[in-house]
């Protein structure tokens, strides 16, 4: 049976994706394994002791130099297994395949080019050829199209949480954290979300194939049924829906307040944003047993907030979002962000006073940083808020969102 190892850091760094991938691969008879690195005493010897055909290492954004030091430590340990890196980092980065101890970059979804590369690995065959890989021949890069996007989530299997969970410290941990769909409606400037976006919508373009939904939900059953198996098995006592918006879609949110209360009921938060909260939603949502909701609130100053950071939203429509969150009982929690290009010090107090105003429970605040292969990025680059030497990217210059694929050129 082939083996695939799964090889991360640390266990805060939990990924459902990769719950996602391993119940696919499972569910196709191969066997899979995780192994975090802060947690083993002998991570070299449980590597040894697996023997994988197949190490599969997890490359989120920002995430490039430890993704790259433990494929070294991997490849040091079996010098002939095919070490692939996949991830939102390894999807814009295609040259990290270009890396001595890289053999694959696994550009989008993971499910079926995983499934394909460790069939081609198990029969010796190559794999260049493979839509959503990048790899290297004689020294030069191959980046292939990605495939379409997985339209119904339903169609796979439930996550494999047992992966992460045979950590003790994981497992009882009450506060779980789940996900109903993939992709975002919005194209924030500071986010991957867009460029990801863009990369299939060139590619559905190119290939002259159906155009992929790039947002994409989970059914309300179920959505339900996998934390209904997590609770039955594992300490729960608080629900967490870590959706880049759980708050798509009002007939999806009234059919599951009427299917979550009974079959759940454990209280739950999730993220929203300013346009999605609406009387109607936040009704929804008190109904289901929601605690509290999280909205990007980013600046207080209108037009850093529209101009610079593309979200469009008024502070009148943010006042107006917490009146609903707030007048329903439920907790107001608010992303912020300090040291936007063209940000004074004033403009940073607009943003504590809003907060202030609009009676925020919990407001969490990160310093401005572009986050490679966004939009954002670019521009702080071009306009020179960024040096010429700024290297964001795996392999010394800057991302580019826009991706060759071999044969366009």
């Amino acid at each position: 049976m082939p083996r695939i190892l799964f090889l991360q850091d640390s266990g805060i760094n939990e990924s459902l994706a990769v719950t996602d991938l391993s119940s696919w691969l499972k569910s196709n008879g191969h066997e899979t394994y995780l192994l975090l690195d802060d947690e083993e005493r002998n991570i070299t010897g449980e590597i040894i002791s697996f023997d994988p055909q197949l190490i599969v290492i997890p490359c989120p954004v920002g995430g490039e130099h430890v993704a790259k030091k433990l494929a070294k430590m991997a490849k040091q340990v079996l010098p002939k297994v095919t070490i692939m890196m996949g991830g939102t980092s390894a999807s814009f980065s295609p040259e990290l395949a270009l890396e001595k101890d890289i053999d694959a970059v696994c550009t989008g979804e993971a499910e079926g080019v995983t499934l394909e590369l460790i069939e081609r690995i198990n029969s010796n065959q190559g794999f260049s050829d493979l839509a959503n890989l990048s790899s290297k021949c004689d020294g030069k890069l191959i980046t292939n199209h990605p495939r379409s996007l997985i339209q119904d989530l339903d169609d796979l299997p439930m996550p494999d949480r047992d992966l992460y969970f045979r950590y003790p410290f994981i497992a009882r941990f009450p506060w779980k954290k789940f996900t109903t769909g993939r992709g975002c409606v919005h194209s924030c400037a500071f986010c991957w979300n867009p460029s990801l976006k863009q990369m299939y919508d060139d590619a559905d373009k190119e290939l002259k194939r159906g155009r992929s939904s790039f947002v994409r939900r989970k059914s309300p059953e179920r959505s339900v049924e996998e934390i209904d198996w997590v609770k039955k098995h594992y300490p729960l006592s608080a629900v967490h829906f870590s959706d880049d918006l759980f708050t798509i879609g009002s007939k999806w949110l009234e059919q599951f307040a009427e299917i979550y209360p009974t079959k759940i009921g454990i209280p739950f938060t999730c993220n929203s944003s300013v346009e999605l909260v609406t009387k109607k939603t936040v009704e929804a949502l008190v109904a289901a047993g929601c605690r509290g909701i999280a909205i990007g609130v980013e600046t207080g100053n209108e037009n850093l907030r529209s101009k610079i950071l593309n979200k469009r939203v008024s502070n009148d429509q943010i006042r107006e979002a917490a009146r609903l969150i707030k007048g329903a009982g439920l907790e107001l929690t608010t992303f912020n962000m300090l040291g936007s290009p063209g940000e004074s010090v004033n403009d940073a107090f607009e943003t504590v006073r809003l907060n202030r105003e609009i009676e925020t429970d919990h407001m969490r605040i990160a310093l401005a940083v572009p986050i490679p292969h966004s939009e954002w990025e670019q521009a702080a680059w071009e306009s020179g808020h960024l040096a010429q030497s700024y290297s964001s990217g795996s392999t010394g210059g800057l991302s580019k969102p826009k991706i060759t694929f071999s044969g366009d050129e």
